[in-house]
This record gives C-alpha cells, structure tokens and sequence, in this order.
C-alpha cells in the first residue's frame, strides 16, 4: 500500500509539470512509449534498473542509454532520473501507470486493457473502443494484449470492471451448467 501512496505522490508531480507546460498530452505519448518497454517481459530495462548488483552510476548509465535512443521530452527523462536516484526503479512501472490514470482522468479519458486470442483488425478495435466508451461514458483508449488461452471473443477492463466475452469463460459456464444439470438428474460427475 506505501508503495501504491508513493508512486501516486511521484505520478502527480509529473502531472502537475506537465499541466504547467500545457503538454499533458505528448508527455502522456513519452510515459507509455517507457511504460511499455519497462512492463515488457522480454525487456531487460526494469531489471537492470533495479538491481542492487550494479551500482547507481551503471544504473543512470543505462537509462541515460535508453533516453538517448527513445528521444523523450526533458521533463519526462529528468523525471526518471530522479526517480532513479531516490532509489525507486522498482516502482516506475506503478508511477507510470499511475500517471497515465491521473492524465486520463484530467482529460476525461479512461484506459482499458483488451485481452485478445489474436490481434484485432482496426475495425473491430473501433467497434470495441466505442461499446466501451459507450458503457463507460467516457473516451476509452485501448491497450491490446493477446492471449491464445482465451480461444476467441474478448476480454476488457475498464475503471475496475471486466467484461468477459471470451471463448473459454462461455466453455466454463456451459461446463458448470452440463455438471449442474447432471447432478441434479441424480447422476455423476
């Protein structure tokens, strides 16, 4: 919970910077470009950051790495620069996604993470964003994550809700129903 506290207490900060420079916006477009790479598995970058093995200097070394390749506005890369010197790499993944809310929330936006068994076609990634916004009320940015267990359908999270449309929840529930119907015909399961 202290660390949920502390990564909003740093998220606001960045909000507040960025309000100030009127670029909510672009400095929101730097935060996910890093969100993403930190919160990807097969990323090396939130490792590195955080391990008590290299020293604080190989730490700033890397990230400064990282900044030069990405490009990111300076209030963005002296952000983390700073959240690595206080020792917080750990937690760059919760501040991020904490700013990304506080950002969306200020602009009247919310995120919602559409779990897939394939990549959707624009389309139908149109078609999702606007049930979604619509059951919400609110615009819905959509992050994709594919997920071959589902078998089909989708799955989305949106402001603490789930909707699950997936292949594989509907095979649950006909299991559930067929065992249910199944005993209550005195057999067994």
């Amino acid at each position: 919970m202290a660390d949920i506290t502390t990564a909003e207490r740093y998220a606001r900060a960045l909000v507040e910077l960025a309000a100030e420079e009127g670029a909510i916006e672009h400095t929101s477009s730097d935060v996910l470009r890093v969100y993403s790479l930190l919160t990807d598995r097969e990323s090396p970058l939130l490792p590195a950051l955080a391990h008590p093995g290299f020293s604080p200097e190989e730490r700033m070394a890397v990230l400064n790495d990282v900044l030069a390749i990405l490009n990111l506005r300076v209030t963005v890369a002296n952000f983390l620069r700073v959240v690595l010197e206080k020792g917080r790499a750990g937690m760059l993944p919760l501040v991020l996604d904490a700013y990304l809310r506080l950002a969306d929330a200020q602009s009247g936006r919310v995120r919602a993470k559409v779990t897939t068994a394939m990549p959707l076609s624009d389309g139908l990634k149109e078609l999702v964003r606007q049930a979604l916004s619509a059951s919400v009320g609110k615009e819905v940015i959509i992050t994709e994550r594919i997920d071959a267990s589902i078998l089909g359908g989708v799955i989305a999270e949106v402001e603490g809700r789930v909707f699950d449309g997936s292949v594989r929840s509907r095979l649950d529930a006909l299991r559930q129903e067929l065992l249910s119907a199944n005993l209550s015909l005195g057999g067994e399961a």
